[in-house]
């Protein structure tokens, strides 16, 4: 993904969570699996979104990302919701310092680095969600961004190392909401690299919907496939 954290990603991001409840949703996959665990550390947390959804149900809540930008939108959105239990470091994931019930890391790092780092971090069990395939689904076919990780190469990775684990597969509406179409171009670059603006906004105006809202008259509908990794610290002694 071509993705800077500033403002503009923030509303994005933020208004895409309201209008699909994508967060909201994967919090409750992800709390589903959380169970016995009173502390959680998010790494690569990003905006904490799915931290502030998942919040309530633990003593403590640490969220690390190495973009200062991104916990502070964070911090302030915990303020503003009343969210007091959540705490923001900002480091490389794999150098973050402490041990926690339970870490999760999603969508983001290689494989073969953050798992056998976090699961070191994590008393009971290490959550991985990956990419539901190695590329994005938005924009024109040949510029669209290779992910950093995905299903079948973590499940590749992982059976041949001889970890223990469980995935479930799955997919959630994570499209975006726009004003323009001026905004679902802007959108649509960042999930393709060097797309010719012709075929961009060919892209665009045969993909985008009308919904009949004042706020939000355009959509750019996506299914964001993913793969939820729950890795356990005690099945994986032989490994980690």
């Amino acid at each position: 993904m071509l993705f800077q954290w500033n403002e503009q990603t923030f509303q994005m991001l933020a208004e895409a969570s309201a209008y699909t409840g994508y967060d909201r949703e994967m919090a409750k996959l992800l709390r589903a699996k959380l169970g016995g665990c009173r502390t959680l550390c998010d790494i690569g947390c990003g905006m904490g979104l799915v931290d502030l959804e998942l919040a309530p149900e633990f003593d403590s809540v640490t969220c690390v990302d190495i973009s200062q930008a991104a916990l502070s939108d964070l911090q302030k959105r915990a303020v503003s919701r009343g969210v007091g239990n959540i705490r923001t470091v900002c480091s490389d994931g794999v150098k973050a310092e402490g041990e926690w019930d339970a870490v999760t890391a999603l969508f983001h790092g290689e494989v073969a680095e953050i798992v056998p780092a976090y699961l070191k971090k994590a008393r009971k069990k290490l959550i991985v969600v990956t990419h539901g395939s190695a590329y994005g689904t938005t924009g024109p076919k040949g510029y669209r961004v290779r992910k950093c990780c995905d299903v079948d190469s973590t499940v590749e990775w992982l059976d041949r190392h001889g970890y223990h684990y469980t995935v479930e597969r799955g997919e959630l509406e994570f499209g975006q909401p726009h004003r323009t179409i001026e905004d679902a171009m802007a959108y649509t670059r960042v999930f393709t690299k060097n797309a010719p603006e012709d075929e961009l906004e060919a892209y665009v105006r045969a993909t985008v919907t009308e919904t009949g809202r004042e706020d939000f008259p355009l959509y750019t509908p996506k299914k964001r496939g993913f793969g939820i990794f729950v890795i356990g610290r005690r099945e994986n002694e032989h490994v980690s």
